[in-house]
C-alpha cells in the first residue's frame, strides 16, 4: 500500500535518526524557542539568526550607535566557533555517533548561559550563538536532503519551489519536499510563538525548554547509535 506524504515524511525505518524528522523537529522546535527567548527577555538579539545580528550591528554603526557592537558582534562570531568545533568532530570518524558530542556541548552550553542573570546578556547570547553553531553542522540533512533547523529562511524559499515545481510538473518526489520544508518552517515558527508565550511568565527560563529537547534528540541519536553497533557485532 502506497505511503502518503505525511507517512514518508515520519518514516524512520529506512534512515539514521539524526537524519529523520522526528530528531528535525525536536531540534527546529527548540531553536524557534531559544529564538524567542533571546528577543524577548535577553536584550533583542537572536541566538541562530546571525543575519538578524549582522542587521541590527550594521545599523547602529551607520547610525553612530557603537554602544551595541558587542551586544550584537559576538554572538556571529561565537556562532562560527560552534561551526569549527561541530567540523572538528565531524572530520574525525573514529568518534562514534559523532553527532552527539555536539549535541552534548550544546545542551550544556544552553543550560549554563539560562541561568545567567539579565545582567550578564552580554556573555550568555554569546553561548547561546555557539551552541547554535554547533547545531548548524551537526544536523544539516533529514531523509538525505539538505536542511537547516536553525533559520526558516532557506526552508520557506525551498518549499515554494518546490511547490511550483510540483505544480508544473507533479513529480512525486517535489511534492515530498514541499511537505518537508514546510513542516520545518511551521514547527520553526511554533516554537517562536510558544517561546513568545511563556517568556511573560517564566522570563529567560524559557530556554531550559530548549535544552530539554536537545537532549531528547540526543537520547534517540543515542539509541540509535547502540541499536547500529549491536547490528555490527553480531555480523
Amino acid at each position: 500500500m502506497k505511503k502518503t506524504l505525511i507517512e514518508e515524511l515520519i518514516a524512520e525505518e529506512n534512515e539514521p535518526e539524526e537524519e529523520s524528522f522526528r530528531v528535525a523537529f525536536l531540534l527546529s522546535l527548540s531553536i524557534g524557542i531559544l529564538n524567542a527567548c533571546t528577543w524577548m527577555s535577553r536584550g533583542h538579539v537572536f541566538a541562530s539568526s546571525q543575519s538578524g545580528n549582522l542587521l541590527y550591528l550594521g545599523l547602529d554603526i551607520a547610525q553612530g550607535e557603537f554602544s551595541n557592537v558587542i551586544k550584537y558582534l559576538f554572538p556571529p562570531l561565537m556562532f562560527g566557533a560552534g561551526i569549527v568545533i561541530a567540523e572538528h568532530f565531524k572530520d574525525h570518524p573514529h568518534y562514534l555517533s559523532w553527532r552527539r558530542i555536539p549535541m552534548i556541548i550544546e545542551f550544556t552550553m544552553i543550560t549554563v548561559a539560562t541561568f545567567m542573570p539579565d545582567s550578564w546578556n552580554d556573555l550568555a547570547n554569546p553561548i547561546f550563538g555557539l551552541a547554535c553553531g554547533l547545531q548548524a553542522i551537526a544536523f544539516r540533512h533529514i531523509h538525505n536532503i539538505p536542511i537547516a533547523t536553525l533559520a526558516i529562511n532557506g526552508s520557506y524559499q525551498n518549499a515554494l519551489e518546490y511547490l511550483t515545481r510540483y505544480l508544473n510538473i507533479r513529480d512525486h518526489e517535489d511534492a515530498f519536499r514541499t511537505v518537508l520544508y514546510s513542516s520545518i518552517v511551521f514547527t520553526y515558527l511554533g516554537g517562536i510563538i510558544l517561546g513568545g508565550l511563556l517568556v511573560p511568565y517564566i522570563g529567560h527560563f524559557v530556554s531550559l525548554i530548549s535544552a530539554v529537547l536537545i537532549a531528547v534528540s540526543s537520547l534517540i541519536v543515542k539509541k540509535n547509535a547502540k541499536q547500529k553497533h549491536a547490528i555490527e557485532d553480531r555480523s
